[in-house]
């Protein structure tokens, strides 16, 4: 299994972050005998998962193909995961635009007992989604609606016109506050929460509507769910409460994140893809922490707040690099997908441990393998200890980021996703940051659990090409101290020459004041052509004053 290509940038308000350690795998790493994507999930009282898929057969792979399907899914993770079809297509949803333009979607489910008849229903949001061979298709969303089941998904019950229209909330995601919706409780009346999206469920990328790049919030009691008239939405704080409208028109977005990944690309490929775009928002009780998972044509990105409102920060971003990818069946497997979601069945007891699910089947290979399918990956999460917690003290010259040491390997890309190669001990073997892209900058480091008192860097640098594999300037050292990213004063030994004489596995020594930290990296400018940098091995140590 990859090692993974995780990153977390610095919270642009200038806050602590809130993990230490934010690390999802590089590849599917639990797969099930199923097929379809999107996968929106809510469990329900019965014990059982639900989630509906999108463009496939589902639980059953000798059933028709259906635009949705919706299926129980039983077992874990860590034991076996299995399932079953119980409705598709127009016994689950009409389809409220053209019928010869769009079809329909899963976008979120809940499930809560809304009727007071002690078991719950499955409420799931659909929209109206473009498709056929024009470049319009799955480029807007201008329809959404939400249907009832109340024989745990074998039926369901349609409003004959949308809830949503005019492109206006048209990706609705509820929020997944734990088994029937129990948790929700917690924050005031036990409402039913869902985020939504304008324009489409991702990136346009013909241009047809605008990209979102907001995310919008609304609640509604539980017996309520298909009136349209009795939801309201978030439309800003007052003396930090929110404040709630019904009319939709007052919303205001709980997140605006305005970034664009892979823009520049430099291969063929969909470029520049904004980082708000259907996924799910899961509440992890034992963190105390709300989740937004979201992604890029080539990225996972992850979004932390403490209330359903936020404030909301951007936590990681995982870059897997422009196709093609390696799929499951690969050696070395690394591959992303889209509409990611975390079921909140499935997360730990302490909620450090969750699972992440993505589809994926875009430019497969036949013998690698695709994830369209139900599929997860693990997904860790270490929050970051109090200042004046205990430093782990290891013994003098051991090195931190030694496997077993819990080390987290982090860097801006890697283009194989290989970044055990930062710490397995061989410097012939290396890796570089290539990903399509004129990057700025490049880090390669580590994050800990724990802090870690640390005074020395060794940088041994990779292969190179003309293309690249070094840093145009001497690369800096920054740590990470209570939360925050800082440079430290490094001497360099030998002193670094940039350009592709400083590569070739050329061992750096950053001697620095000693710090307690629990994060550092190694940052600077990447060279050449295609703007990367290479590596062979990078470790940490806290070493004796001369």
């Amino acid at each position: 299994m990859t090692a993974g290509t995780s990153r977390q940038p610095a919270p642009a308000d200038g806050r602590p972050e809130y993990f230490a350690v934010a690390r999802v795998e590089g590849a599917e790493s639990v797969r099930t005998a199923s097929d379809g994507d999107l996968w929106p999930s809510a469990w329900a009282d019965d014990g059982q998962l639900y989630a509906a898929c999108g463009d496939g057969l589902g639980f059953d792979l000798t059933a028709p193909w259906a635009d949705i399907v919706v299926n129980r899914i039983e077992g874990t993770p860590a034991t076996s995961l299995t399932g079953a079809r119980l409705a598709s297509g127009r016994d689950v949803a009409p389809v409220w635009t053209d019928p010869d333009r769009y079809n329909s979607k899963p976008t979120g489910m809940v499930a809560v007992d809304g009727n007071g008849d002690g078991h719950d229903e499955l409420y799931l949001a659909v929209q109206d989604l473009r498709y056929g061979t024009d470049p319009s298709a799955f480029n807007e969303a201008p329809a959404a609606g939400i249907v009832r089941s109340e024989d745990y998904g074998h039926t369901w019950q349609a409003p004959r016109q949308p809830m949503f229209t005019d492109h206006v909330f048209t990706t609705v995601m509820f929020l997944d506050f734990g088994r029937s919706n129990r948790l929700s409780a917690q924050f005031g009346p036990p409402y039913v929460y869902a985020y939504g999206l304008d324009h489409n469920w991702r990136t346009s990328y013909d241009g047809c509507v605008p990209d979102p790049q907001d995310l919008y919030l609304a609640r509604v009691a539980p017996q309520a769910v298909q009136d349209r008239a009795a939801w309201t939405f978030f439309s800003g704080l007052d003396r930090g409460q929110p404040v709630w409208s019904a009319d939709i028109g007052d919303r205001a977005p709980v997140l605006t994140d305005t970034a664009r990944r892979h823009a520049g690309l430099t291969v063929a490929g969909p470029s520049g893809g904004t980082t708000i775009a259907q996924g799910g928002v899961v509440y992890n009780e034992p963190l105390n922490r709300f989740l937004y998972s979201s992604w890029t044509e080539y990225t996972f990105e992850l979004f932390e707040a403490p209330l359903p409102w936020g404030p909301w920060r951007h936590a990681l971003t995982h870059d897997f690099g422009p196709y093609p990818w390696l799929g499951p069946d690969a050696a070395w497997p690394r591959h992303g997908g889209y509409a990611t979601t975390i079921p909140s069945k499935f997360i730990s007891v302490d909620g450090r441990d969750l699972w992440l699910q993505s589809n994926w089947f875009w430019r497969a290979s036949t013998t690698e393998g695709r994830t369209y399918r139900f599929s997860l990956r693990r997904l860790r999460l270490d929050p970051a200890t109090e200042p004046g917690d205990t430093v782990d003290g290891p013994r003098i010259e051991a090195n931190l980021a030694a496997p077993g040491a819990g080390a987290h390997a982090v860097a801006t890309a890697a283009r194989s996703g290989r970044l055990d190669v930062l710490n397995d001990g061989r410097v012939d073997v290396g890796e570089d940051s290539w990903n399509g892209t004129p990057k700025a900058t490049d880090h390669w480091g580590y994050h800990w659990a724990r802090r870690k008192p640390m005074n020395r860097l060794r940088y041994v640098s990779g292969p190179y090409d003309f293309n690249g594999g070094w840093f145009t300037e001497p690369p800096r050292v920054e740590v990470r101290v209570a939360g925050r990213w800082r440079d430290t004063e490094a001497t360099i030994d030998p002193p670094y020459q940039p350009g592709p004489e400083a590569t070739g596995h050329r061992v750096y020594d950053f001697t620095f004041a000693e710090v307690h930290a629990d994060g550092i990296r190694l940052t600077g400018p990447p060279g050449g052509a295609e703007h990367y940098s290479a590596i062979s091995e990078l470790s940490v140590f806290h070493v004796e004053s001369p």
